[in-house]
């Protein structure tokens, strides 16, 4: 009878187990799956600069994005215009300023951790939208104090598709934003 009854929970369990998704959350990229994306990850930090040759048809206010996240920096964002100059605060600044800008149709629309918590946000956006959340691992930039995980959720485009590694298949990783947990 015990033995039964241990059976039971067993199959119960692997049931359960099994019907779960198996899913991936985000999409997890090392430093040369990032760069043609335009996000460069180093030993200084995470750096992204990048014009939208479409905001305008897009609606979008502002034409282009830039951030950072280093030691003692969690994330700094700059929106700007394609005719803006800017102008360092700072050395890590100074990094990503000097960085080539990409010009991608495909940029991240929120950023923020793997709660749900977002530096960058946009309210505006539709509940129901999808976008291809990229997990940043910190670590990997060798900053000591640097071991969280950055999600960077894209507009997703067919131009993102194609410079994304050929074994990853964009439309299995799309989510709707995440709720802060």
């Amino acid at each position: 009878m015990k033995t039964k009854i241990l059976l039971a929970i067993i199959s119960a369990a692997v049931i359960c187990s099994c019907s779960k998704s198996t899913e991936p959350e985000f999409l997890f990229l090392n430093a040369e799956q990032l760069k043609p994306l335009g996000i460069e990850l180093n030993e200084r930090g995470l750096f992204y600069k990048n014009v939208n040759p479409d905001w305008q048809k897009e609606n979008e206010r502002f034409a282009g994005l830039a951030f950072s996240s280093s030691e003692g920096n969690y994330l700094s964002t700059t929106h700007f215009k394609e005719t803006d100059t800017l102008k360092p605060a700072n050395l890590i600044d100074t990094l990503y300023m000097l960085k080539e800008i990409t010009r991608n149709d495909f940029y991240p629309l929120l950023i923020g951790n793997n709660r749900g918590e977002n530096s960058l946000d946009n309210e505006t956006l539709p509940s129901d939208m999808k976008l291809l959340p990229i997990a940043i691992c910190m670590a990997e930039t060798k900053i000591q104090s640097r071991n969280d995980t950055l999600v960077v959720w894209f507009k997703p485009t067919e131009s993102l598709q194609k410079a994304l590694p050929d074994t990853i298949q964009m439309d299995e990783y799309l989510r709707v934003r995440m709720k802060k947990i």
